[in-house]
């Protein structure tokens, strides 16, 4: 049975284009000083409970006062433009097991926080690890190139700044369903394509582990259900996946990806930020695209550092259950025991 293809243009808040932002703030939300003790009293609770990051839900970490902030985050993620950016967490207060306690705490009250590594592992540090360059299943969140255009694999994506680079390092983001309103304006002769969707490559974190495994059917760069235009994308995935396959993109399909690429990064699509110390983006991920500039680190050794949680929402019925199983699966752990420290302890 063939799935619809939405052929009207989306004219709600999800729809917005980076320009019609940029003198708008009301995608930012201040902590407050109050909002700043809650938090602080709450890890404080949950420490002298024996609680650590990565090893408790909400109940473990109450936030009454926040409650209304975090209900209208909510909102705005899942009805709204799809991001937020909370500011104002006061980072250089605390040692690298406190901000995690707090920025988990936080994750927790949003949605499940789900595993990004084989290692089971729920906070991914983002910065530069020095890794070969010729590494073809390198992580995205290892590296201080230049970052393209692309989803990840949960309902939403969260990032905490906590120290940036000297130079570069912009955040940028692009609304999906506003790139799916210029194709179908300009090139409606890619949709039928990209709503078939492709061959991902996995990169090694298959249910396999082979590093040439490749998703076992395609999957849609869009999807229309339940009235929304959701999206997965990530272009260099497809291509690897198409040429680890050993079947190579037809002209209209490597067309229509690099046109999605393309109108990810126009001037007149995207918003860029600048993540300062203490900065919490958070995205719907099948609304919005995000990517990252080349930076360089600190003369004196201080390296760009942020924290990555995937979360998964309550009650989410954005997508249909088919894309649902590839998009907000996460990585699934291959190792026993509880998700969480391992691997962050050693980065930190």
């Amino acid at each position: 049975m063939n799935k619809p293809i939405l052929r009207e243009l989306v004219t709600d808040a999800t729809a917005w284009k980076g320009p019609d932002l940029q003198h708008d703030t009301s995608w930012i939300y201040q902590l407050s000083a109050d909002d700043v003790a809650e938090l602080e009293q709450a890890g404080r609770q949950a420490a002298a409970a024996g609680l650590r990051w990565g090893r408790f839900d909400k109940a473990g970490f109450p936030l009454p006062g926040l409650q209304a902030k975090l209900a209208d985050i909510d909102h705005q993620i899942r009805h709204g433009r799809g991001f937020v950016l909370i500011r104002g967490l006061p980072v250089q207060r605390y040692d690298a097991d406190q901000a995690r306690m707090l920025y988990w705490g936080l994750g927790v009250h949003l949605g499940t926080v789900i595993s990004h590594n084989v290692q089971g592992d729920t906070l991914a540090p983002v910065t530069d690890l020095a890794l070969k360059n010729d590494d073809p299943n390198r992580r995205n969140n290892t590296t201080n190139q230049l970052l393209d255009p692309h989803t990840d694999l949960a309902d939403v994506v969260a990032l905490l700044c906590i120290e940036k680079a000297r130079e570069g390092g912009m955040s940028s983001l692009a609304s999906s369903v506003a790139i799916h309103n210029e194709i179908l304006a300009h090139h409606p002769e890619y949709l039928d394509v990209l709503y078939e969707g492709f061959y991902h490559d996995y990169r090694g974190y298959g249910p396999s582990g082979d590093p040439n495994e490749v998703t076992a059917t395609p999957i849609p760069v869009f999807e229309y259900n339940n009235g929304r235009v959701n999206c997965a994308f990530a272009k260099k995935i497809i291509e690897t996946g198409a040429r680890k396959r050993g079947v190579p993109l037809t002209p209209l399909q490597q067309a229509a990806i690099d046109t999605v690429h393309e109108l990810a990064i126009r001037d007149d699509m995207r918003i860029d930020m600048m993540l300062e110390p203490g900065d919490i983006q958070i995205i719907n991920n099948y609304m919005t695209l995000h990517s990252r500039t080349h930076y360089i680190d600190h003369d004196d050794g201080r390296k760009r550092y942020l924290l990555r949680m995937w979360i998964n929402l309550p009650d989410s019925v954005q997508l249909s259950p088919d894309f649902a199983r590839f998009v907000r699966r996460g990585i699934p752990g291959r190792a026993a025991g509880t998700a969480g420290v391992r691997a962050e302890e050693a980065s930190a």
